[in-house]
Order: structure tokens, then sequence, then C-alpha cells
């Protein structure tokens, strides 16, 4: 099935370009794949990565965007720098010249440097991310958030109040906990979280209002 659905994505994708090339207008498309989660365990694999979808550890986030936009993408180049799905809509905004409405509350950030500069940095400290549960995922994943910050990540547990520390750099497959030897980064990283999600997660809403 898996197969199945890879070759019917390949078919699709395929068709989209060679009509818009019919048309004359794949010069001026920029066309981006991507997916929304990492691959589910038990059915494929996630590499050297660690855990899958559901999990906040980078098998179940980390997954390929790719870009492809002719005279404006550099061919072939690949990039390092961490970009969300929350950057979609910046930068599809900037690559059509326009600005998000008046008043308008952006999350993410334009990817669109990227594609010509590979190596360029985007303009934000930190990715999060938000995954409460009532109850354990059917395929492990727990009730917790996430912080990148440079090569450091923070996830931190609802469930028992505990947080895990990883060097992406030196240990992209997360395997080394270093919560317990950088208390002090722990401590600052969990502080972030909470102000974040403070700043962005609304208030439950009142009975009156249901």
């Amino acid at each position: 099935e898996l197969a199945a659905m890879l070759a019917s994505i390949d078919e699709g994708v395929g068709a989209l370009v060679a009509k818009l090339e019919e048309l004359g207008i794949a010069g001026n498309t920029l066309l981006v794949f991507t997916s929304d989660n990492g691959g589910e365990t038990g059915v494929t694999t996630n590499g050297y990565l660690r855990g899958g979808k559901s999990q906040l550890y980078e098998g179940g986030i980390r997954v390929p965007m790719i870009a492809c936009w002719p005279g404006r993408a550099k061919a072939g180049a690949v990039c390092e720098t961490p970009v969300s799905s929350i950057d979609l809509y910046p930068g599809l905004l900037d690559a059509a010249g326009l600005a998000a409405p008046r008043g308008h509350t952006v999350d993410g950030v334009s990817f669109l440097p990227l594609l010509a500069r590979p190596q360029a940095r985007l303009k934000r400290d930190a990715l999060y991310w938000h995954y409460p549960l009532e109850k354990p995922h059917f395929l492990g994943g727990r009730s917790a958030g996430a912080l990148r910050k440079e090569d450091w990540k923070l996830i931190e547990f609802f469930d028992t109040d505990s947080a895990e520390l990883y060097n992406l750099k030196a240990d992209p497959g997360e395997h080394n906990d270093l919560a317990a030897a950088e208390p002090a980064r722990v401590k600052a990283m969990r502080q972030d979280l909470a102000a974040w999600r403070s700043a962005v997660i609304p208030a439950p809403s009142s009975p009156a209002r249901k």
C-alpha cells in the first residue's frame, strides 16, 4: 500500500508539472512538496531518527521539504536550516509579492530567502511544538511540548512533568539525554516554552459561548 501511495503521488506530481509546462507557466510557479509528520513506525522506517508519527522526537516531526522554482531556487542545493509548516503561508505570500493583511498575526516566517541562499538563517529565535493529549496516542505519542533553539532541543512531557534535552548537531538521533548535565539550560528552556504557551494558546471557551 505504501509503495502504491508513493507511485500515485509521483504520477500526480508529474501530471501537475506537465500541465504547468503545457500552459507555459512552469517557470513562474513555485512547487513545494512536504509532509505533515514523520513516518509511522512499524510500517516504515525513519532511518537514524528516533520515534515517528505522534511523537515529538525527530522521527515524528522532521520531514522532507522540496521546493522547485526555475530561476529562483538553486537547483540541487541542500538546506540544513529548519523550516516549519507555519512558514508556508508567509513564504507563499512573499513569493506572490503580497503582504499579510493589516493586523493579521502570522506565526511563521518566510522561507523564500533559503531558495536562493540555502545557507541563510531565518529571522526567528526558536521553534515550538504543543501536543496535548488526554491519554497516550495509540502509536506511542505522549502529551508533550517541545522547543528548539539553534542546536538545542527540549521535550517536556506533561504527564510526568519531566524534560529531555538533546544537542541535535552532535546527536540528531536523540540517544543522549543531556537534561541531568545541563539543568540551567533545561530550566531556561522550560520557562521559554511556558511563556510561549501563555502567549499563544487561547483560554478555554466559557460555557456561555459553547
